[in-house]
């Protein structure tokens, strides 16, 4: 069964960390929505770390038009129907169903990365843009975060706990779906 595994987690949960290493110990590739972003934001001549402009231009992408925002972060990654592959950076319910849709035969599946806010607070404040966690974490691009992602996962992963025990828990879980546990 090829696996389209897709994380979600609040800002600062360890979304980009953990899905990288996830994705090197599967040996598959792996794209985040941000990833993406910051190369539009780039693109467009605007500056790819200011965590608004990326929120703002997310949100317009899904309001404006969610399948092709999907279609050009899967085209833009080299992703394949069919392929095992990673992407982090799920924001909303729809954009999940609508990779599920454009990503098969690859069965997509949901890990949330779950983690208190003093956690990710700590985790935030040695990034460049730490003192725009307040604001960052109430944009409307992150409501679902909340309540409704972890609830439609397929998995949540204790996300406070220390990295190299997130990603064994993440490779636990994607191996038990691999075995058709």
């Amino acid at each position: 069964m090829s696996l389209l595994l897709c994380f979600s987690g609040q800002i600062g949960s360890g979304k980009s960390s953990v899905s990288t290493s996830v994705a090197a110990a599967l040996g598959c590739g792996r794209m985040g929505f941000g990833d993406y972003l910051r190369s539009e934001i780039a693109r467009l001549g605007g500056d790819p770390n200011d965590r608004k402009a990326l929120q703002d231009l997310g949100q317009k992408r899904v309001k404006d038009d969610s399948v092709a925002f999907c279609r050009d972060v899967l085209a833009a990654s080299g992703f394949q129907p069919g392929d095992n592959f990673v992407i982090d950076g799920v924001r909303h319910v729809a954009i999940l169903e609508i990779l599920a849709k454009l990503s098969k035969p690859s069965k997509t599946r949901l890990l949330h990365l779950g983690a208190a806010e003093r956690t990710r607070n700590v985790r935030v404040q040695s990034r460049e843009d730490g003192q725009d966690f307040v604001r960052a974490s109430t944009h409307h691009v992150e409501a679902e975060l909340q309540d409704t992602l972890p609830l439609r996962a397929d998995a949540v992963i204790d996300a406070d706990q220390p990295f190299d025990r997130v990603v064994a828990d993440c490779l636990e879980v994607v191996r038990n779906w691999q075995a058709g546990l």
